[in-house]
């Protein structure tokens, strides 16, 4: 009798929706402008849809602050009629942030980015109460480390 091994995913990010009619890059623009970032594309999200020939594809964008220890990104959430997250249809983008939050202000990251052109709204989001989480975490496994 085969034994199964499960694997326990660790979801220890915090996580926000972002509303914005813009495109993916026009939003990194404008967010590495207002907040003094760099965010640079990177592999982009792929989700296996029914098998592995339906592939779908979202676009991502990432920074490390070395200083600060902390990871941003940003990940589409809807891309041609398909969505990541289908619990969170009405959002059009996913930021996470995943490291020490002690040089990190969240407020002020909340109003720096609602005061950028193209952005209707933003919220927190907890993952925990996702049930397709899991797609947040599928790049990850592919992904060089050294960006």
């Amino acid at each position: 009798m085969a034994r199964k091994n499960l694997i326990q995913a660790s979801f220890n990010f915090d996580i926000w929706g972002i509303n914005s009619s813009m495109e993916d890059y026009r939003l990194c623009l404008h967010i590495n402008e207002f907040l003094k970032w760099q965010l640079k594309r990177v592999h982009d999200v792929e989700i296996f849809v029914n098998d592995a020939k339906n592939i779908k594809y979202f676009s991502a964008y990432k920074y490390n602050n070395d200083i600060d220890l902390y990871t941003v990104e940003l990940i589409q959430n809807k891309k041609l009629g398909n969505i990541l997250i289908p619990e969170l249809k009405n959002i059009d983008y996913l930021f996470l942030f995943n490291g020490e939050d002690d040089y990190f202000d969240k407020d002020a990251f909340i109003n720096s980015l609602l005061n950028s052109p193209g952005v209707q709204s933003i919220f927190p989001i907890d993952v925990n109460l996702l049930k397709s989480r899991h797609n947040l975490l599928t790049r990850h496994f592919n992904e060089p480390s050294n960006t």
